[in-house]
């Protein structure tokens, strides 16, 4: 980190630790307390004050004299060391010197940086000349190659692109759609997903390449293409219509009372489905019809599917002899969660960030909090979002991060940071956890700001990124391929810890619990207000991963009764409740084979409601939930408490596997006889089964046939809407373990499922009520 101008007193600038440190650089008139040279050295490139543009292969090159009495020690440019020097013979006009000596770095970052050269005239004792010298970068990247649209729609396309290259290295890309405003993206990002286009009309897209200087390719890379047609409206009169969701589709269509007597539904050219005519038959306002006349329709809901998948389904209508007499068919496509943070608004801060890092910039705040962040006085713009501190001397030392550090100094940025923290100066709750490149990107809505720490690879310069959680999460999650290292900051009352390997998660830090006859001692209750803490210090342990899932639960049911006026509080017995299903939750996602255990590392969590997370209600589904794990005591048979801890399976893959189909509760006689049998036709009632088909726990998969109960029709879309939201939200891989965690008081007061996330640092929403 060091400042833009030319004038900068000594204090701003770090200087190289332990090598010329307590000397002050000469001013720019070349006045100084220390010789500018020393009689066992001289630095003859560069000068005082000399800008430095640094050549085709990022580099600047220094020179001097070394005195027949002295040796080379070192030469330092900012924070970083050469011992690589080439000796010569002196200049002619100083014979009485030993040789000369030249060596070429590359800066570590752009902007002012201070040079120091060091020679050895007697054992421990130092020659030293410091300069202070402005290093710039004038030449502009490559031009970007290979530009091509494809995956062209009517409305969307996507513009992809060769690398390009750069002498000093590379920021991101910058793309104009139409000539609009333009958008960047990070290094490791060569493609841009345009939407919003003009159907049927002629389009061009540019890309220019940004290198950390912030000079542009000479020219733009275009390409025009061509959108096509909107796609016809549909054919009111088809006879198969679909209305696609997040996790399936209802497929309608009108009945034939000439020969419709049951049908046979094929998903993907698989049997899928066989049911009478009555079964789904609705009227006009949307009940169930009975006798099912003309007027009448077909409201067939298929789930539960995963987001954006396309499927086709045919229908079969079969006469009372058994016999095919017509069918018909159809295909949809499922829709997708928003994400959390756009990607463009992700791309962007990631490529900025890394530019204000190399530009060497003390912070970067994000675009959209920049105007509820108080600069410190005395703050220069390196460009708009990324600035200098008028004193970073603190934060400096720490940079790059290296392990846990408190640090019990204090600056600027040390005093920006505390300001932004969260009430009683917590941690700043974040909720990334893993190595750089698998990161999991979640967040905690609850705080203003997040500041991570943001180094470009292999050099120790860094910057202070400053973004809404979820930008920062989905940031770091990019650091990969934005050739950066992102690591968390934690802001306590005495100072900033930095460099939580695993992330900030949770305000809250504690010692490890004890084991108390089988079950875990929490060292919280229900009723303790968890941003208020001020216990954070770093030394006094974290909380295990059984106390994270715990806390998150009571903070997020209590903001959600709060904001949606809820008939749900928390009290002693259900606290007690919690406690213990958590326990056996975490030992089911661990599969330990005990009856409690903690949790383990970095799990998902779903908890039902008596509405899904957009509030739809999903009342009796969620009852059922809770009823078939204990009914909020005890699962009975005690066997089910392995459905606290079921595996993703990815369309219900593990079922299918194993011979089972979708329906299995309908068709398979070795089911005969369950709760869902004989069906019971035109009730406007389907059958639930719990563990969900899409987990290795569907069907007897766990040794136990899954829980049955018939529901409303209409809440067979909401909770595939949840789960298939869970999925994409919280970022649940296929045959990953995650918990499922009923709370009968919270269904029983029609309150929204919600989903977190669980690592080393603590726990943070992923899916979040949203009415």
């Amino acid at each position: 980190m060091s400042l833009p101008s030319t004038s900068v007193a000594a204090e701003q600038v770090k200087l190289p630790p332990d090598r010329c440190a307590g000397m002050t650089p000469p001013s720019e008139d070349g006045n100084t307390d220390e010789d500018e040279n020393h009689a066992s050295i001289r630095l003859d490139q560069p000068q005082q004050g000399e800008e430095l543009a640094v050549d085709e292969q990022g580099k600047i090159d220094l020179a001097g004299v070394l005195h027949k009495h002295a040796s080379m020690v070192d030469v330092s440019v900012g924070d970083l060391v050469t011992t690589d020097f080439t000796l010569g013979p002196p200049p002619d006009d100083v014979s009485g010197w030993a040789s000369s000596w030249k060596t070429r770095v590359r800066p570590p970052e752009l902007g002012v940086n201070l040079v120091c050269s060091r020679a050895e005239r007697e054992p421990k004792r130092y020659a030293r000349i410091l300069r202070s010298v402005t290093v710039v970068d004038n030449i502009p990247p490559s031009n970007v190659t290979g530009l091509t649209a494809g995956d062209i729609t009517a409305t969307t396309a996507r513009a992809s692109w060769g690398a390009a290259t750069d002498n000093y290295g590379l920021a991101g890309y910058e793309i104009r759609v139409d000539g609009g405003a333009p958008i960047r993206t990070n290094v490791g990002t060569r493609s841009y997903a345009m939407t919003g286009l003009s159907p049927d009309a002629e389009h061009t897209v540019s890309v220019v390449a940004v290198d950390l200087a912030g000079n542009k390719s000479s020219a733009p890379a275009a390409a025009t293409f061509r959108t096509a047609e909107l796609p016809p409206e549909p054919d009111p009169d088809a006879e198969l219509k679909f209305a696609p969701e997040e996790g399936g589709a209802m497929a309608s269509w009108q009945p034939d009372l000439n020969g419709d007597v049951t049908y046979r539904a094929f998903l993907d050219g698989q049997l899928y489905d066989e049911f009478p005519l009555k079964e789904y038959c609705q009227d006009a306002e949307g009940n169930p019809a009975d006798p099912c006349t003309a007027e009448s329709v077909i409201k067939y809901p298929i789930e539960p599917l995963d987001a954006l998948t396309s499927h086709t389904l045919r229908i079969d209508a079969i006469r009372e002899d058994g016999t095919k007499w017509r069918d018909f068919s159809g295909e949809f496509t499922t829709t997708a969660a928003a994400p959390p943070v756009p990607e463009e608004v992700t791309q962007q801060v990631s490529s900025e960030g890394l530019q204000c890092a190399a530009q060497g910039g003390d912070f970067y705040i994000a675009e959209s909090v920049r105007g509820s962040v108080t600069l410190p006085a005395g703050t220069t713009q390196v460009f708009p979002g990324c600035y200098n501190a008028a004193d970073a001397s603190c934060i400096e030392k720490y940079l790059p991060p290296d392990g846990n550090k408190k640090l019990d100094c204090s600056d600027d940025v040390t005093e920006l940071l505390e300001s932004v923290a969260p009430p009683g100066h917590g941690p700043s709750i974040s909720s990334l956890s893993g190595s750089t490149g698998g990161m999991q990107a979640l967040f905690d809505p609850g705080n203003l700001v997040q500041p991570i720490t943001w180094c470009a690879q292999n050099t120790p310069t860094c910057t202070l990124l400053l973004a809404p959680p979820a930008v920062a999460a989905e940031t770091a999650a990019a650091s990969s391929i934005a050739a950066a290292v992102a690591s968390w900051v934690v802001v306590t009352i005495v100072g900033i810890g930095i460099g939580i390997v695993l992330g900030v998660l949770l305000a809250i830090l504690f010692p490890s619990p004890i084991a108390i006859g089988g079950l875990l001692e929490y060292p919280i209750h229900h009723y303790d207000n968890f941003d208020t803490y001020d216990d954070w210090y770093l030394e006094e342990g974290r909380w295990t991963h059984s106390l994270k899932v715990y806390a998150q639960t009571i903070k997020t049911t209590k903001e959600a009764a709060g904001r949606y006026n809820l008939p749900f509080a928390w009290n002693d017995a259900e606290d007690s409740v919690l406690r213990r299903a958590i326990d056996q939750a975490c030992a089911a996602q661990g599969q330990t084979g005990r009856s409690y255990s903690p949790c383990g590392d970095d799990l998902a969590v779903y908890v039902p409601g008596g509405k899904n997370y957009k509030f739809r209600p999903m009342q009796e589904t969620g009852t059922h939930i809770v009823e078939a794990m204990g009914n909020g005591s005890y699962p009975q048979p005690p066997q089910r408490s392995l459905w606290y801890g079921p595996g993703r399976s990815v369309g219900g893959q593990a079922a299918r596997n194993a011979g089972y189909q979708r329906n299995w509760f309908y068709t398979n006689p070795k089911f005969a006889g369950n709760a869902c049998l004989p069906r019971v036709i035109g009730s406007g009632k389907t059958c639930d089964e719990f563990p969900f088909w899409s987990t290795d726990q569907a069907v007897d998969l766990s040794g136990l046939t899954a829980s049955l109960k018939l529901v409303p029709t209409t809440e067979s879309l909401p909770q595939a809407q949840d789960i298939s939201s869970f999925h994409s939200k919280c970022k649940v891989q296929d045959n990953e373990r995650f918990i499922v965690l009923p709370i009968k008081p919270w269904v029983d007061a029609g309150a929204p499922s919600f989903g977190f996330r669980v690592n080393g640092g603590g726990a943070s929403l992923c899916m979040e009520p949203t009415l």
